[in-house]
């Protein structure tokens, strides 16, 4: 089998071969007993909020049903024993990774490796929650494949960086493949030339457009495999195999509290915290944002679909229309932001208006420069470099827990809410089938 991952040769003094044999062993030799106490905590939170974000999505998403149908369409006459959230536990396991990846992935309120610009639980978790279903496996063993697989998508994303977005390709479905892959290859206990063997057959099985920014379509939330490595600007392959095993980088994956593009998320914390000190219904006369160059690539060019936008996913992805409708409605709404009397609000679609973004080079990559003028002249200067989530502006398990609460009230009651923590909180005692029962 040909070599999976590929870098151009080599790169840095980082050959091929060296990556691929570096990562099969990784994810063949890596132990429980490795993982962090940190690392284990965040991977509690990292399948609590998955469960949260894929199974409200199950339900609210525009895409959701459609996605089911097609799906249940498709896979006409398989059965298996497989949870699709939601929706029952008779489901092939190829099957169910797929519908939930595309649930979690629904809201664009799913985890976000910063380095990597990457959701790494859309592809990972689903794939070995299935998996897990079909071999009984423990709760370790599940806790491990995992910690595997985001490892792969954290570091070979990072390893990419923005310049697969610049080619027009979606990190989320170029890296997640390899992490999806290396969580089951770990989770059945594979051989060595097995594991490569898998790899490389998930090199060549490649997709993941960037198309949803420019027409609003759901093939973002529907990607089930990536794209060849070689395809991005970037050739850095430095922390690809650095410490791997012994050093996990993973635990920087932060969780959002915000439902639109991260780049927006330092800017609507912002927006809110002036917007309640100057009261919502005092509309500035104008508001002048900074962004980095990613970052206004993706939310702030003054195209149509951002400027007015016309549907669910334009609204994600425009920082107008997050600033405008935070301005007005505040940033603790969650998916609400997309309501009818939010999204055809007047009153937004006028501040969209009055909102200008400029590429400053010298804004943090994820950070947000504001300066608001207000009618009666007052001027206000704000800035800030890290979204909520990140190390550096934690997220705690609190409020990690309150989102995954306030995400499934209409799918689960307050008694099964809670039980589906607690069984997370204990998975290391647990056989996943039956957290899964749960859901």
């Amino acid at each position: 089998m040909s070599t999976a991952i590929k870098t151009n040769g080599t790169t840095n003094g980082v050959g091929d071969e060296h990556i691929t044999d570096a990562y099969v062993d990784f994810i063949v030799d890596a132990k429980y007993e490795a993982l962090p106490e940190k690392a284990i905590s965040k991977l509690k939170d990292l399948i609590i909020d998955h469960i949260g974000v894929a199974a409200g999505a199950a339900l609210g998403s525009d895409s959701s049903a459609p996605i089911f149908k097609g799906i249940q369409a498709f896979s006409a006459g398989t059965t298996g024993s497989c949870t699709v959230y939601t929706k029952g536990h008779n489901f092939a396991p190829q099957y169910a990774a797929l519908l939930n990846g595309a649930f979690a992935h629904s809201y664009d309120f799913d985890d976000t490796y910063a380095p990597g610009t990457v959701h790494p639980g859309a592809s990972v978790i689903p794939a070995t929650l299935a998996q897990a279903q079909v071999t009984g496996a423990s709760g370790q063993d599940v806790l491990l494949a995992i910690a595997v697989g985001y490892e792969i998508v954290c570091r070979l994303s990072r390893a990419l960086g923005a310049g697969s977005y610049t080619r027009g390709f979606h990190n989320t479905a170029t890296t997640g493949i390899f992490g999806s892959i290396g969580a089951i290859c770990k989770l059945r206990g594979l051989p060595r030339q097995v594991v490569v063997d898998a790899l490389g057959l998930a090199g060549s099985k490649a997709s993941g457009s960037m198309q949803f920014l420019h027409n609003g379509s759901w093939n973002k939330r529907l990607h089930p495999v990536g794209l060849l490595h070689a395809f991005s600007e970037s050739s850095d392959t430095h922390g690809l195999t650095e410490a791997l095993g012994s050093h996990w980088e993973f635990p920087l994956t932060a969780l959002k509290p915000f439902s639109a593009c991260r780049y927006t998320h330092t800017g609507i914390e912002i927006v809110n915290n002036v917007a309640k000190e100057l009261g919502r219904d005092n509309m500035p006369k104008k508001m002048e944002v900074r962004l980095g160059k990613a970052g206004y690539g993706i939310v702030g060019t003054p195209v149509p679909g951002k400027l007015s936008p016309q549907n669910l996913v334009d609204a994600q992805f425009s920082n107008y229309y997050q600033l405008a409708v935070t301005w007005f409605h505040g940033a603790g709404i969650g998916f609400a932001a997309y309501d009818d009397d939010k999204f055809n609000d007047k009153r937004v679609r006028e501040l969209c208006g009055r909102i200008s973004h400029i590429e400053d080079p010298e804004c943090p990559v994820w950070g947000t420069i504001i300066d608001i003028e207000m009618e009666d002249g007052k001027k206000i200067h704000k800035m800030m470099e890290w979204p909520l989530g990140e190390e550096q502006h934690p997220f705690s398990p609190a409020q990690v827990r309150e989102k995954f609460h306030g995400l499934v009230t209409k799918v689960y009651d307050d008694a099964r809410a809670g039980e589906i923590v607690k069984a997370v909180d204990g998975i290391e005692s647990s056989k996943v089938a039956d957290i899964l029962k749960l859901l």
